[in-house]
C-alpha cells in the first residue's frame, strides 16, 4: 500500500456532464484540476434527450465538431399523444422565436459522457477513474480529502482496507458533481425531496420500435395516460430506443412486488399507443428502477464547496432538462470557482451569485415539471395555440432558454393563468379528465406521426 499526496486548486467529485464541463473550463483557464470518478467510462446512464439550449454550451466547450462526427440522432421537437392515440400535438422547436438553435440531439449517454470526460483530460485536468472520495473536511486553509480506488474502504487514519493506494488531497475548493449519489449533499444533510414530485421511473432500451418516416424520426415521443403517468420513447441510435414510464409512488405501490421488467412490460402492453409501437420490439437491456428523483438542496454552495448537476438538484424528466441543467451548472460553477480563487478571502461572493442563478433556473423549469402532472395543464398543452404568442413563449422556454424576454415571460404568465382557470371553468376540452370525445381540434396520433419499421 502507498499513500500519495495530491495538490490542486479544484477537486471535482464526479465525471458526468457537470463535472466534465467544469473541469474543461477550469483547466483551460490554467487551474490545477483533479477530477475523481468512481466508475470506468463508458458506462450506462439514463437521460438521453437533449435540448436546443445545449448547442450554445457545446460551442463554448468546443464540442460542436466532435458531436457532428458522431452522427447522432437529430431531435427537432417532441410529439405528445393520449394513451388511446386519438389525440396528439407536436412541439416544433422552429416555432420558438427565442430558441437558440431549433435542432439538437438524442444521445447514448455512455458515449456522450465519455466524449466530455476525454475532452476534460485533453484540456489538462488530472482525471482518475475508479476512484472515490471517502472523507472530506473544509478548513480555513483549504479542503482536505482522502480518496481510495473504487471498492476500497478506510480503516485507521485513512488507511486503505484493501491495501491499495490512498490519496491525500489538498485543494482550495471542492465541486461535488457526483450525480444523484450526491456525496456532499447527503454528507452535509442538504438534499430535500420535492413533496409534489415524488415519482417512480422504470426504463430500458429496446430494438425494433418503428419510427416516423419523416425528418421527425429522431424526435422524442411522449404518451400521456389517464392516471397522469406517462411513457417516453427516445431513439438514441439507428436501432436502439430508450423507453420508460414515470408514475406516482401510489400507482407503483398498487402493482405489488412485480419486477421492474414485469411492470414495464405490463404497462407497455396495456397502453394502446405503446402496445402498437412495441409489438415487435425486443428489450436489449435490463429494466431499471428509480424513485424520488426530484429534489434540490437547502444550499448550492458553502465554505469552499459547491454542488452542480444532479448532485445538487434534479427535476422530473418530462421535458428533458437534465443534461442541459447539468452542463450549465457545471460551467456556472467553473466561473464562480475561478472568481473565488482570485479573491483574497472566503467566503466568496461569487458563490452567492452562483447559488442565486441555480435557484432561479430550477424554479423556472420546476413550474413546467409540476404543471405536467396537472390535468388542466395537459389539456391546454395537448391543444397548443399561438394566440397572444403563448406557444412561441412555451417552446422558447422548453428549448432550455430560461432567460426569456419580458414579453415571453408575460405570455407564460398568461398560459399558467389559463391553466388555473381550466381547473374550474373549461377554456379547452378536458380530454384528460372527462374523456377525449370533445377534443376534435387536435390531430389524430397516427396521422401526425406516420411510421416506418
Amino acid at each position: 500500500m502507498s499513500r500519495e499526496r495530491l495538490v490542486c486548486d479544484v477537486l471535482i467529485i464526479g465525471g458526468g456532464p457537470a463535472g466534465s464541463a467544469a473541469a474543461i473550463q477550469l483547466a483551460r483557464q490554467g487551474r490545477r484540476v483533479l477530477l475523481l470518478e468512481r466508475q470506468r467510462f463508458p458506462r450506462f446512464h439514463i437521460g438521453e434527450s437533449l435540448l436546443p439550449a445545449s448547442n450554445v454550451i457545446f460551442q463554448r466547450l468546443g464540442l460542436g465538431e466532435r458531436l457532428a462526427a458522431e452522427k447522432l440522432v437529430e431531435k427537432r421537437g417532441a410529439s405528445f399523444a393520449t394513451e388511446d392515440g386519438e389525440f396528439s400535438s407536436y412541439i416544433d422547436f422552429t416555432v420558438g422565436s427565442e430558441v437558440p438553435a431549433p435542432l439538437t440531439y438524442q444521445v447514448l449517454r455512455s458515449r456522450f459522457d465519455e466524449i466530455l470526460l476525454d475532452l476534460a483530460k485533453e484540456a489538462g485536468a488530472d482525471v482518475r477513474e475508479l476512484c472515490r472520495v471517502c472523507d472530506i473536511a473544509f478548513k480555513d486553509d483549504g479542503v482536505h480529502a482522502v480518496a481510495t480506488p473504487e471498492g476500497g474502504e478506510l480503516l485507521n487514519c485513512g488507511e486503505a482496507l484493501n491495501g491499495g493506494d490512498t490519496f491525500d488531497i489538498e485543494a482550495e475548493v471542492a465541486l461535488d458533481a457526483s450525480g444523484q449519489a450526491g456525496f456532499l449533499s447527503k454528507r452535509l444533510g442538504l438534499r430535500r425531496f420535492d413533496p409534489e414530485l415524488r415519482h417512480v421511473a422504470l426504463y430500458a432500451h429496446f430494438e425494433g420500435i418503428p419510427r416516423p418516416s419523416s425528418e421527425r424520426s429522431g424526435d422524442i415521443r411522449i404518451i400521456s395516460c389517464r392516471d397522469m403517468s406517462w411513457i417516453w420513447m427516445i431513439p438514441v441510435s439507428e436501432t436502439v430506443t430508450s423507453v420508460g414510464v414515470v408514475m406516482s409512488r401510489a400507482t407503483h405501490a398498487g402493482r405489488g412486488k412485480e419486477t421492474p421488467e414485469s411492470i414495464l412490460d405490463r404497462i407497455l402492453t396495456s397502453t394502446p399507443v405503446a402496445a402498437e409501437q412495441t409489438v415487435s420490439a425486443k428489450r436489449v437491456s435490463k429494466a431499471c428502477y428509480e424513485a424520488d428523483f426530484c429534489y434540490q438542496p437547502t444550499a448550492f454552495a458553502g465554505h469552499r464547496w459547491l454542488l452542480a448537476g444532479d448532485a445538487a438538484a434534479f427535476l422530473d424528466p418530462a421535458f428533458s432538462t437534465g443534461v442541459m441543467l447539468a452542463l450549465e451548472s457545471g460551467l456556472d460553477a467553473a466561473v464562480a470557482v475561478d472568481h473565488a480563487l482570485e479573491e483574497p478571502c472566503w467566503p466568496s461572493l461569487a458563490f452567492d451569485d452562483y447559488q442565486h442563478t441555480q435557484r432561479q433556473r430550477y424554479r423556472f423549469f420546476r413550474r413546467f415539471a409540476y404543471g405536467f402532472y396537472d390535468p388542466a395543464f395537459r389539456d391546454l398543452f395537448f391543444q397548443p395555440t399561438n394566440r397572444c404568442g403563448m406557444l412561441d413563449a412555451i417552446v422558447s422556454g422548453l428549448s432550455g432558454n430560461w432567460r426569456l424576454s419580458r414579453l415571453h415571460r408575460l405570455r407564460l404568465r398568461l398560459f399558467f393563468a389559463l391553466v388555473w382557470l381550466q381547473r374550474y371553468l373549461p377554456v379547452a376540452p378536458r380530454f384528460h379528465t372527462r374523456g377525449s370525445s370533445s377534443a376534435k381540434a387536435v390531430r389524430p396520433y397516427r396521422q401526425l406521426e406516420g411510421s416506418q419499421t
